[in-house]
């Protein structure tokens, strides 16, 4: 099997093998994928650590099957919306690269007064400000389940007045299903990208048992439950993130969405592939 690490910030993942496809999905900066199938070049088909299938430019990609192996075991992170990585360790040195939210790269544990080292995935290092990364924290389904509840809505929450992008998975513009795979994805589980297949993936439970982090869902659309019956999502209509509830008479009440409503999901409680 031959892999890859991703290169670009965030990369587009298109429905078909041209410049001018529809966007199916975007991966991030050291994320590894599965190269399929080449025949189609310059657009490499990709398989995604959470099984989903799309074209990526082979630009944006290091085909380096072994070093894409000691990247699969990296889980250190960029936490902040945007971050400048930078030669030196000082603001006055050149800009190397800026990556987005949930990119992953290097933990050096190399740290010179307020910045740290990190290396990126075209082997090269630069220096970003402490804090701005962290280590992918995957917690019990189980055992931490009030914790991990938590953190799922704040990560859902961090996406709030992003622009609507079709396709999108990023603080540059992100779609519903981008939204709720990102918020498990960045606490270490993986769900499948799509609404439809999130619905089909998670255990239905009634939507009056929904707890925060649980999904809701619509014909085309997903929303990440935060209790209460409010849910956030990414939408088209407004054309950006934003919070919308079930409550009648409620300011943020949503009577389409709720009259289209299909059901409800959990990932607790069940058992999960990865």
């Amino acid at each position: 099997m031959e892999t890859a690490i991703v290169l670009k910030n965030v990369a587009s993942v298109k429905l078909m093998p041209h410049f001018n496809s529809e966007l199916a999905d975007e991966v991030l900066h050291g994320m590894v994928v599965e190269i399929v199938d080449k025949k189609d070049d310059p657009y490499y088909k990709i398989r995604t650590q959470y099984d989903y299938e799309g074209y990526v430019h082979r630009n944006d990609l290091v085909l380096d099957s072994n070093e894409a192996s000691k990247w699969q075991k990296e889980n250190y992170a960029i936490w902040r919306l945007t971050v400048d990585v930078m030669t030196e360790a000082k603001y006055g040195s050149r800009v190397a690269a800026t990556l987005t939210r949930g990119c992953l790269i290097k933990y050096t544990g190399v740290f010179e007064d307020k910045w740290e080292k990190i290396g990126l995935a075209d082997g090269s290092w630069g220096w970003i400000r402490i804090g701005f990364a962290g280590f992918i924290e995957k917690l019990s389904m189980a055992k931490d389940e009030e914790k991990l509840r938590q953190r799922i809505v704040k990560t859902s929450l961090d996406y709030l007045d992003t622009q609507y992008r079709w396709g999108g998975k990023s603080h540059f513009g992100i779609d519903c299903s981008g939204l709720a795979s990102m918020a498990y994805m960045m606490n270490g589980h993986y769900i499948p990208r799509d609404g439809d297949q999130q619905q089909e993936y998670l255990k239905p439970i009634k939507r009056e048992d929904a707890k925060p982090g649980d999904l809701f869902f619509f014909p085309g659309h997903v929303a990440v439950c935060i209790g209460e019956g409010r849910y956030v999502h990414a939408t088209g209509r407004e054309g950006y993130t934003l919070i919308n509830s079930f409550n009648r008479g409620s300011e943020d009440y949503r009577e389409d969405l709720d009259r289209i409503y299909t059901g409800t999901g959990t990932i607790f409680g069940m058992e999960v592939k990865k």
